[in-house]
């Protein structure tokens, strides 16, 4: 069946343009839209529009676009970004089907490809009695082909794009990035913490001992990207800190006297926002600092093996908690949060009350979410750039049928 693709802004690598020419093989019609010097750099100008105007005049022009275009499929990268935004109402009002691609909800060796939207604006239902009658239609998860993904190949094209970006800023005066800082300082950032990685590595090991040969209880919070729209958009906080101090007071105040917490920074964190010094000071403050490590790398399986419980905002780790059938709590919107995998109650009550997820439930969820939402591949490596567009085709093609 013949269909007519629009793709907007994609990730920083040649994953747009090389399923573009995928879908140009399987005989559909695709153009890009172009909104910043990076786009352009991996895109290239045949069969494509140029946004060369404020975001404020998006949504006029993307009606205008796709009266003239014929569209069946609208195609993006992350869907909270503000060139994204103003497209889904009139996506859905035209009849285009929103197909929104994002890092994996399985990690690794996966990424996500879903309808409509994405974490927060997914339309995956929240009933448990949906996903354990699911289970007589889909079939069983994969572990998933490894795709050989390393960050040395994710930050080229990254930087690559942001080179892009600054060398054709004339062509695109009013592009602004969904990132907040500008590269030269989250490279810089990445680069001193890159530095330090050994250490970190040593210091997140020697906690985890210390961890284990106590025996004592402990929780997991691991932190999230401050940019994320995880956060800014899905959850109830204006920032990461924010979410700190939401639960290290109430660690403080609710959990078992005995109990200690563990901070995991995130992986990508660029340091310009230094939660470890926010979080010693305000655990001091609290009367709980002999209680509180942080830590900026570290083995999760072994972490989340052996805690007491794992709280989250929304971030993917959950999905991993729920591997490891600890008790978990999300604070903001996510895919996973419902009865039987989450805790439903306050967190005040979760350090003390909380219950391990429903291994059959949890079991009937990763299966549909696999298969319906997940493709194997990444968009970073030439493997598994390969394997994401030859999955992504059969899905889009399918898509026509669901």
């Amino acid at each position: 069946m013949y269909r007519s693709f629009l793709a907007l802004q994609g990730t920083a690598s040649p994953f747009f343009s090389r399923l573009a020419v995928a879908l140009r093989a399987r005989g559909h019609a695709l153009r890009r839209v172009n909104f910043c010097g990076g786009d352009l750099e991996y895109a290239g100008n045949g069969d494509a529009w140029n946004f060369a105007g404020q975001s404020c005049e998006l949504g006029g022009w993307y009606e205008a676009q796709l009266r003239t275009g014929n569209f069946t499929d609208l195609i993006m990268f992350g869907d909270c970004r503000e060139i994204h935004r103003p497209i889904h109402a009139i996506a859905r009002a035209t009849g285009l089907r929103i197909h929104v691609f994002e890092e994996g909800y399985v990690r690794p060796h996966w990424l996500t490809m879903e309808r409509h939207g994405v974490n927060g604006r997914s339309k995956l239902p929240r009933d448990p009695a949906w996903y354990l009658d699911q289970r007589r239609f889909t079939p069983p998860s994969s572990v998933g082909q490894p795709t050989g993904y390393n960050l040395f190949e994710r930050a080229f094209h990254d930087i690559r794009y942001r080179a892009a970006n600054t060398l054709y800023a004339p062509r695109f005066p009013h592009y602004r990035s969904h990132r907040p800082r500008n590269g030269f300082f989250e490279y810089a950032g990445l680069a001193a913490r890159a530095l330090r990685q050994r250490q970190h590595h040593k210091d997140s090991d020697q906690v985890t001992c210390d961890l284990l040969d106590a025996r004592k209880p402990y929780y997991v919070f691991p932190l999230q990207l401050n940019s994320d729209a995880q956060i800014v958009f899905h959850s109830p906080f204006d920032g990461v800190r924010e979410a700190v101090k939401k639960v290290l007071t109430s660690f403080a105040n609710h959990a078992p006297a005995d109990a200690w917490l563990v901070i995991k920074n995130h992986p990508l964190d660029t340091g310009l926002i230094d939660y470890r010094t926010y979080s010693m000071q305000l655990a001091r403050e609290l009367g709980v600092a002999d209680r509180l490590r942080f830590i900026d790398a570290g083995h999760l399986p072994t972490l989340l093996d052996n805690a007491c419980g794992v709280v989250v905002v929304n971030s993917t780790v959950g999905l991993s908690a729920l591997h490891h059938r600890r008790p978990l709590i999300a604070l903001g919107t996510a895919i996973y949060g419902m009865p039987g995998l989450t805790w439903q109650g306050s967190l005040d009550d979760f350090w003390q009350h909380a219950e391990s997820p429903d291994s059959e439930l949890y079991q009937a969820f990763l299966d549909y979410v696999v298969h319906h939402t997940q493709i194997n591949g990444d968009f970073y490596t030439k493997t598994g750039i390969a394997m994401a567009v030859a999955g992504a085709v059969q899905r889009l093609e399918a898509a026509a049928h669901a």
